[in-house]
Formats: structure tokens, sequence, C-alpha cells
């Protein structure tokens, strides 16, 4: 599955030199994939992770993937289009929203990280001035709106957006009280615990450190000593999730 990336960024270079990027979480969401369900990737970047899961979901299947940067959302398009051309994949579904806890506007904001990480622009409102590059404005929703007329489940979610993952969640608050959204594995600067992880074991879910082991992704306590910025899985189905999880071998390389 042929990618557009920009090899001046570190997520595009490595995606063109290896073929992955955040190995344990690409293999996360391989694994825990289901055939014919419809999964979410909010954050998609250029859409290595949304690839993954309409190869693991199938013809059969549906997924969407939410990119609020204009131009980042257009190289995200192009590579969806080309995909569902030449591949047996799951529909995927691109859609230029932020994901938030308001439906509306709001400031994408662009760092000076950005010339070489395009997936660290974020709608946080905790950047410092010193660092900002530029302000973009660009339409947000929020999962509740989104999913309002439909009675859609939700296989697998991942979620990346810089620090904003806590403000899509309190908008997702109806998708997570009906149990809507069986796995998310998302990124959080602030570890475990957070404002995150107890909203989400608020709702039932059981948290997990995702880390990258050498013959497998490994599922460990959350409050496990980490050594680079961690990504976490929440579970509703811990049994389901421990069992996809045990089998050795990295089926993304």
């Amino acid at each position: 599955m042929e990618m557009v990336a920009d090899p001046s960024d570190r997520i595009g270079a490595s995606i063109l030199k290896t073929g992955t990027y955040d190995t344990a979480v690409l293999e996360c969401l391989l694994r825990l994939t289901r055939s014919g369900e419809t999964c979410m990737d909010i954050g998609a970047n250029y859409g290595l992770m949304t690839s993954l899961m309409a190869k693991a979901s199938g013809p059969n299947g549906r997924i969407i993937a939410f990119e609020a940067h204009p131009e980042i959302f257009l190289a995200l398009k192009k590579n969806a289009s080309k995909w569902q051309d030449q591949h047996m994949i799951a529909k995927i579904q691109s859609e230029n929203f932020g994901i938030s806890d308001k439906q509306g506007e709001a400031e994408l904001i662009i760092t000076n990280q950005f010339d070489f990480n395009h997936g660290s622009a974020s709608i946080s409102n905790q950047t410092d001035e010193r660092h900002i590059k530029k302000r973009i404005t660009v339409s947000t929703t929020t999962l509740n709106d989104y999913f309002a007329s439909s009675e859609q489940s939700i296989g697998v979610c991942k979620i990346d957006i810089e620090g904003h993952e806590k403000y899509a969640l309190i908008g997702a608050n109806e998708l997570l009280k009906k149990k809507k959204v069986r796995d998310i594995i998302y990124e959080d600067h602030n570890g475990y615990p957070s404002t995150v992880s107890k909203l989400l074991e608020d709702h039932g879910y059981k948290i997990f450190l995702i880390r990258k082991g050498l013959f497998r992704p490994l599922l460990l306590s959350p409050d496990t000593t980490r050594y680079e910025l961690p990504n976490f899985l929440a579970t509703l189905n811990p049994e389901r999730a421990i069992k996809k999880l045990k089998g050795f071998g990295y089926k993304t390389l």
C-alpha cells in the first residue's frame, strides 16, 4: 500500500525508510481490529494506521480517519483514494475535522517542531507562546455529534492529538456511557494516572501501558515506569485484548 509522505518529517521519513512507525501501536491495532467492524483514526496524519486498520477490517469494514491540518488531510485523502482503488480493504472515510468537546472552529497551533514533526500540530491551548510558529483555524466536531444519528459501535479507536485527548473524550461521553467503543489506543503526555485515564476508568475501561517487546507488544500495568512518551490501551474487554496480544511476532513488519 503505497503512501505519499514527506521525507523531511520524522514520521514520514520512518515510513519511507522502513515502512513502519510506532511498531508496537501498529501491531496492537492489527491484532485488536476485527474483520468487518468500524474503527476510527483520530489524528490520522498521512494514514499509516488508517491503512493498517482498513486491511485488518477488510472489505466489509469501515474506517473513519480524522485529520484537522488541511495540507496533511489532502495527503491522507490522496493516500486513501489510492489504497481504495488498488486493494481489497475497508471503506475509508476521510474527515477534515479536529475532534474536540465542542462543534465549531478552533485554532490549530503549529509550533517550531512542525518542520521536522508534522504530527506535532495541536488544538491544545497549553503551548508556550514562544514556540508557536502560526495558528490555523480549523473546523471541529464532537464524536457525540458525529454519531448523533447512528447506533454504530466502534471496534478500535486510535487517538493521538497532542494533548487534546481529554477534550475529544469529553465530547464522546455519550458513546462512552453507552459502551459504544470497545478499544481505545491513545497517547498521554501526562502518563498514568491522568485526567484522561480517570475519565476512561470512570466509564469502565481497563488500562494497560503498551510497550514494544522484543518478540511482541507487551500490555503492562499502566503505572509501569516509562522511558518514552507512553501509549496506552483502554479496553472494555481486557480478557480479549490480553489473548489477542499473546502470540509472538510482529505481523506488521
